[in-house]
């Protein structure tokens, strides 16, 4: 598997006002037009979190999401996006969250990034693009994005690709494990499964196992468009 990475985005913190809320964000980001881009542990070095109780760390360290996916809100509920509109630091061609794995292992250019886990969109999406149901659909229709560790730092160029190198568990699709976490009462085994993955990311495992334990289903409090 060889995936084109179509844009890279950083961004800096910066005050948001939607109107009803007032918050410190690094969600809008920007294509610096670099040629050479250096990742360590926490991800781009041109890169910043403003939450990091919630974004940002070493599981969470590069956030990808796939071009398909806008191209699916466009058709489906007409929604002309702009780019980097999910706050997303690699845009993707060709694949989306049905090709990738828990625990996959890509190169690109001097750096390797192992899939940690599923992003779990907030309710920031709908506050910062101005669409209030965006983030629900987001989760409702498994669109949510992933997260990449970084197992080696060093240099990406614009026009590296992410090859991929090893999968691990090739039942263990992003949009799998979203729509286990999302109806965790009829997947109980599934989820005993996906919680055994050494590769997943231990904030997403503290929360899938709450939500295994509760059998919950639907958005969680804060991926609701109330805020």
């Amino acid at each position: 598997m060889v995936i084109k990475i179509k844009d890279i985005f950083c961004g800096q913190k910066q005050d948001i006002d939607d109107g009803k809320k007032q918050y410190e964000s690094s969600y809008k980001k920007v294509d610096l037009k670099k040629q050479n881009y250096y990742i360590n542990e926490l991800g781009f070095q041109d890169d910043t979190q403003s939450d990091k109780g919630h974004h940002g760390g070493v599981d969470k360290a590069v956030c990808v999401y796939p071009l398909k996916s806008y191209e699916f809100f466009k058709q489906k509920y007409d929604f002309d996006l702009d780019i980097c509109s999910f706050g997303e630091n690699l845009s993707i061609e060709d694949f989306d969250d049905t090709d990738i794995c828990l625990g996959d292992v890509f190169r690109c250019g001097e750096v390797l990034f192992e899939v940690s886990q599923p992003r779990q969109p907030c309710w920031k999406i709908s506050s910062i693009v101005g669409i209030k149901s965006l983030t629900s659909l987001v989760v409702n229709e498994f669109k949510t994005g992933f997260y990449f560790r970084v197992i080696q730092s060093g240099l990406i160029k614009k026009d590296d690709s992410l090859i991929l190198e090893q999968r691990k568990y090739p039942k263990l699709t992003i949009e799998f494990i979203n729509k286990c976490a999302f109806n965790a009462k009829e997947n109980q085994e599934n989820i005993k499964e996906i919680l055994e993955s050494k590769s997943l990311a231990s904030a997403y495992r503290i929360s899938l196992m709450k939500r295994y334990k509760n059998k919950e289903d639907g958005l969680q409090d804060w991926q609701k468009d109330n805020y």
